[in-house]
Order: structure tokens, then C-alpha cells, then sequence
């Protein structure tokens, strides 16, 4: 190895348990070490060399770290460069591939303003009120019913996907806003959880944020959520008022339970939503989703004798009791995942397939009444193949996650 001083591009440094996590926001790139990879980072920064490094380390009794091999892999990761791979350097951290997603960037000033405790009070003022009118009227609470519908199953359809659309922008937007505050760029693209299409709102720089600071930005989505069930609480009970009954409330109830089941979805840990980010930072384990997979492995290729899985060659792992708590969720909650895909949803969706198939048949049948259905169940599938196949083409071609 080259011993002499390294150029350090700017990391940030915080703690993370008994550990620290460095990283760079820009490069999207964050890795736990222990407090003695801190102290050679630093050391680095301050311009020593390796050797002068280990013989600092070696004198003061703690040689637990490879300092050749640590710096080796910072080399890798792009952390560090000798002042000759300046070049080099920068085409090696350079993005790969063009970024299509949205980048969000906001006025801090603003961002501070919707998070301050004036707003936050507004915000628990129409909580509140929208609750009121919950427990006194039952018709303003959340219908479990409301999904169910007998006409108008295309028009439902649509306008349900795009209100829930806009809701979901919107919890984006609560998490994007809620970063910067402290001053972090997010950026906002289309991604899938299992066969789920879903929007992600990637909030990789809050990495660098000191570890209270974070939970704002993990869980402003879900607080905007409840935000807007309140209002469109408030909406309904306003039509209501006005003798509305109909097609509007219904769809309204109809959003409201949809982003009540979202919420409710956010606690599938296994599948890196809010909740799983939450618990990771409250944790300190932000690579536990990662390691998770590297156990399963490992535990798969032990139990089959070799035959499958992949060996973890005795990985080093933070915390192997909460890794074992998680990796059981993990299995679990895809395991339920793939029943209620195939013994649910699959079946609702080959039941509206043979309603259409026999409006189409009968000839007593309206025009209306075929192409409602028709489209509802077109639509439907559209929606399911596109998320199954974001969520094969990288299983299999490229074995990813």
C-alpha cells in the first residue's frame, strides 16, 4: 500500500451506539465502524499516513484494527484518495447511470415554518376536532366497509387512484420537508415493496444527522397522513351538512380507509417502510434489513448442507439477538404476504374477471355495466403485473433483493 498522506472527501461523523456512522450524503454512501475506525478516519483527515497511524494505535495498546485493510476498503468505498487518483477518484464516486428521480430541494426557512410548534398546534387543533366529530357522529369514523362497491366500479377505481395518489404525494412531500429542515436534499422516485408499486422519498442524507434529529423526517409521512384523514373528515362532515349522502362521501370514506390501511401498512418491518427506519435508528442498526438477508443466507446454506443459500464466511454481526427477532419477521411477514397475495387477492381478482366475462354474455346486460367492469378488472391487472414485474426483474436475472 501506498503510505502517504490521502485526501478525505467531506464526511460526516456521528454516533451510533457504541459505534460511529461516517458517511457522505452526496455519494449516498453511509457505513457503521467502531469507534477505532473513527479514530483512524480523523487521523486520516489530520493528513498522517497509515504506518504513522498503526504505530499510534500500536502504542497506545489498540491494535483491534487492520489499519491496511481499513484503508484499503475506504479506497474502495471512494472516502479516500491519494492526491494522484484525483481523476481516478472522481469517475469511481460519480453516480452510475442517469438519476431519474425527482430531486427536492426547499427553502429550510419554509421547511422550519410547517414544522414549527405554532403550525404543529394548528395541526393537532383540526386533529382533534376531526376526532370530536368522529366519536359523535359514527358516520364520520372509519368505514372497514368502505372498499365494498355494487356500480360504478371503473370510476371508483380511477378516482380512487388518483386521490390516494395525491395522499401519497403528500406523505412524500411531509418526509422530504421534514429533511430540510435540517438542511438535507432528498430526492423522489417510483419503487416497489414486494409486488407493491409504492413512491420513495430517498432520505439517505439524514444519515448525517445527529440521531434525535432523524425521527422527524422517518415518521413526518405518517403525520402528515393523519393530517389529511382529519381533513377529509372534516370534508365529509361539511357535505353531510349539506344533505350530501351519495357517490362523493362514499369516496371519500373510501380514501380515508385506504390511507388508514397504508398506515397500518407501515408497520410491516420487513419490508423497509417507515416504522422498519424508525426502529432501525432507534436501534442503531441501519444495515439490519441488509444483514438480515446475509443470516437468512447463511442460515439456509448451514441448514441445506451447502446446497443453498450462500455462506457468510462468519460475519462479524452488530447485534445477533435483535438480528435473529428480525430475521424471523422477515420470513414471516413474507410468507403471510405471499398467502394473502394467493389466496385473497389473486381470487378477488379472478371473481371480477368472471363477473365481467358474464355481463359480457348476457345480453340483458348494459354496455355501461361491460365496460365498467372491464375496465375496473383491466385496470386491476395492469396495476398487479407492473408491480410484479419490477419486483421479478430483480430477482431473477440479477439475483438482487
Amino acid at each position: 500500500m501506498d503510505d502517504e498522506p490521502y485526501r478525505v472527501v467531506p464526511l460526516s461523523i456521528q454516533p451510533e451506539g457504541e459505534d460511529f456512522l461516517i458517511g457522505n450524503a452526496e455519494m449516498d454512501a453511509f457505513y457503521q465502524v467502531p469507534a477505532q475506525g473513527r479514530a483512524v478516519v480523523e487521523m486520516l483527515q489530520q493528513g498522517r499516513t497509515p504506518s504513522e497511524i498503526s504505530a499510534l494505535l500500536n502504542a497506545q495498546g489498540e491494535e483491534a484494527v487492520d489499519v491496511d485493510d481499513f484503508v484499503a476498503m475506504l479506497r474502495e468505498i471512494g472516502f479516500i484518495y491519494l492526491a494522484s487518483e484525483a481523476d481516478g477518484h472522481q469517475q469511481r464516486v460519480a453516480p452510475k447511470g442517469e438519476d431519474n428521480r425527482i430531486l427536492f430541494q426547499a427553502d429550510p426557512r419554509l421547511a422550519r415554518a410547517v414544522f414549527s410548534v405554532p403550525a404543529f398546534l394548528c395541526y393537532a387543533a383540526i386533529v382533534g376536532y376531526a376526532a370530536y366529530l368522529a366519536v359523535t357522529d359514527p358516520a364520520l369514523r372509519i368505514d372497514r366497509h368502505a372498499f365494498f362497491i355494487e356500480r360504478d366500479f371503473a370510476l371508483t377505481l380511477v378516482l380512487l387512484l388518483l386521490l390516494s395518489s395525491l395522499a401519497v404525494a403528500l406523505h412524500e412531500l411531509g418526509h422530504m420537508l421534514a429533511a430540510a429542515r435540517y438542511g438535507v436534499r432528498s430526492r423522489l422516485g417510483i419503487g416497489h415493496r414486494l409486488w407493491n408499486i409504492v413512491a420513495e422519498a430517498d432520505l439517505s442524507g439524514i444519515w448525517a444527522l445527529p440521531k434525535r434529529q432523524r425521527y422527524l423526517p422517518l415518521v413526518a409521512g405518517m403525520m402528515v397522513d393523519v393530517l389529511v384523514i382529519a381533513v377529509v373528515t372534516l370534508v365529509i362532515a361539511a357535505l353531510r351538512r349539506n344533505g350530501e349522502t351519495g357517490f362523493p362521501v362514499f369516496l371519500l370514506r373510501a380514501l380515508i380507509l385506504q390511507i388508514f390501511v397504508t398506515m397500518v401498512w407501515q408497520f410491516n418491518l420487513f419490508l423497509r417502510t417507515d416504522i422498519y427506519y424508525v426502529l432501525s435508528n432507534y436501534l442503531s442498526y441501519p444495515n439490519l434489513d441488509a444483514d438480515a438477508r446475509v443470516y437468512l443466507r447463511d442460515r439456509l446454506y448451514w441448514i441445506s448442507g451447502g446446497r443453498l443459500g450462500t455462506s457468510a464466511g462468519g460475519a462479524g454481526y452488530k447485534n445477533v439477538r435483535v438480528l435473529r427477532f428480525f430475521s424471523i419477521a422477515w420470513v414471516v411477514g413474507r410468507v403471510c404476504a405471499l398467502a394473502v397475495l394467493l389466496l385473497v387477492f389473486l381470487p378477488t381478482l379472478a371473481r371480477y374477471a368472471a363477473k365481467s366475462y358474464q355481463a359480457y354474455r348476457d345480453p340483458a346486460a348494459s354496455m355501461y355495466t361491460v365496460y365498467d367492469l372491464g375496465i375496473f378488472v383491466l385496470l386491476s391487472a395492469i396495476i398487479l403485473v407492473a408491480g410484479m414485474y419490477l419486483w421479478l426483474r430483480r430477482r431473477w436475472p440479477a439475483r438482487g433483493a
